[in-house]
């Protein structure tokens, strides 16, 4: 579903590019950061409506440019990626946080070029989001994990699930993952692959691949298809023989 959101979003903004182009009169940017405009407003003019908390463009070619070009590329950073996505079956959340990052910068430095005032603190915010969207994945990431529980099979993290033994029915050892057509809700970056997936071969299964390693678990549960490991090669070796002692493993 990203994947749609991605190339919804990129569309809408190359859109937007253009108009600022061609149609600077019609196109209404509100300015960022700011919290309340509607009892501030300016009078309605001949020109439409106007208020000090949006920016005007109609006279100011370099800054239509500007937000044409800062458009423009955002947009192509949301579409090549959610297209990429549909492609090769991969989710793009993680892509389209990286593409507002770095169209977020681009127009920072892009503007301060422009108008030559430079603000600091916008720089301070964004430096601590991307710093603090870094860590929040990092955390996420180190708390995921595979637990064999003396009554449950536990997959930890986000996408995870928990379930008694009776509900598996089988568990088969592959050493290649099958191909899938598209994520349906998760992730598939760097070393992990997390969430719904659909298969190329039309069924729905659920990945949770923390090592891109062989080997790989395939379970049959009472709640569909699971593939798992764990983060190294080892851990996934011990996570069989564990499972060993409560399924039969083929």
């Amino acid at each position: 579903m990203s994947n749609l959101f991605s190339i919804i979003i990129g569309v809408v903004l190359i859109l937007n590019a253009f108009r600022i182009r061609y149609f600077p009169d019609s196109v209404r940017i509100r300015k960022p950061f700011r919290l309340v405009s509607l009892w501030n407003r300016e009078p309605f003019s001949a020109k439409g409506w106007k208020s000090k908390y949006y920016v005007e463009l109609a006279d100011n070619p370099e800054l239509q440019r500007l937000y044409f070009i800062n458009y423009l590329v955002t947009g192509v950073l949301f579409v090549v990626p959610g297209v990429i996505g549909f492609a090769f079956g991969i989710n793009v959340a993680y892509y389209m946080l990286f593409a507002t990052f770095v169209s977020g910068a681009m127009f920072l430095y892009a503007k301060q070029r422009v108008t030559g005032k430079i603000d600091a603190w916008k720089w301070v915010l964004f430096v601590v989001l991307f710093v603090g969207s870094v860590i929040l994945w990092s955390v996420t990431y180190k708390h995921s994990k595979v637990e064999v529980l003396p009554e449950t099979f536990a997959i930890e993290g986000d996408y995870g699930i928990e379930m008694p033994y009776q509900c598996i029915d089988s568990v088969k050892v592959i050493t290649e993952l099958p191909k899938t057509k598209y994520c349906k809700a998760g992730y598939s970056i760097t070393r992990s692959k997390k969430g719904e997936f659909r298969m190329k071969d039309g069924s729905d299964a659920k990945f949770y691949i923390l090592g891109k390693e062989a080997p790989y678990l395939q379970m049959y549960t009472h709640a569909g298809v699971i593939f798992v490991n764990r983060k190294t090669v080892a851990e996934t070796e011990q996570l069989i023989e564990e499972l060993r002692n409560k399924i039969v493993i083929i």
